[in-house]
């Protein structure tokens, strides 16, 4: 029976080259990449090896996702798996084509992934800002400490969406300031 290794790791949206990085280290270690999930890693236990791992982000609809995957193989990459808009691939060192050979594409990559995680915040910001009001407003049966405890979640998730956004946006800074 294969040997297999589970790992709850977090890596945000603007850390993909430490994640990619952290992929060829477990590789190297003969931790190979299996399924990816939510801050879950799935590994089968092979011979250390040599793989380049890379994270494309694509809203690719589904008519199109064939057609995609088709494109990453015939540049000789490994569809490994999804998680939302993230997709992961290997390749054996060497045997294939960068994703991202240029600083304009980098810097579009990074920009959806921006775009997505504004999107986001703006229901969060709504909720905190108008809805939590008129709960307050009108006199909720919600006990105020429960409403208190959503709000200071909903408040944390948003910081974390705003982190990303901003050191997304650095990091196209660097990209652009580079080029």
């Amino acid at each position: 029976m294969m040997e297999k290794k589970r790992i709850f790791r977090l890596f945000f949206a603007w850390q993909d080259e430490k994640e990619q990085a952290w992929l060829e280290q477990m590789a190297a270690h003969g931790w190979i990449l299996d399924e990816v999930g939510f801050i879950q890693y799935t590994f089968r236990k092979e011979q250390p090896q040599a793989i380049r791992y890379r994270l494309d982000y694509q809203d690719v609809k589904q008519n199109e996702l064939q057609e995609y995957l088709l494109l990453f193989a015939d540049a000789g990459w490994e569809y490994i798996g999804r998680l939302n808009n993230w997709f992961y691939f290997a390749a054996k060192e060497s045997t294939a084509v960068e994703i991202y050979t240029d600083a304009h594409s980098k810097v579009a990559k990074y920009k959806r992934v921006m775009r997505t995680l504004l999107v986001a915040s703006f229901p969060l910001v709504y909720y905190l800002v108008f809805y939590f009001r008129s709960f307050a407003a009108r006199g909720s049966s919600v006990p105020f400490l429960m409403m208190s405890l959503i709000q200071f979640l909903l408040f944390i998730v948003w910081l974390i969406l705003m982190i990303n956004i901003v050191r997304i946006w650095a990091k196209v800074q660097k990209i652009e300031k580079g080029m």
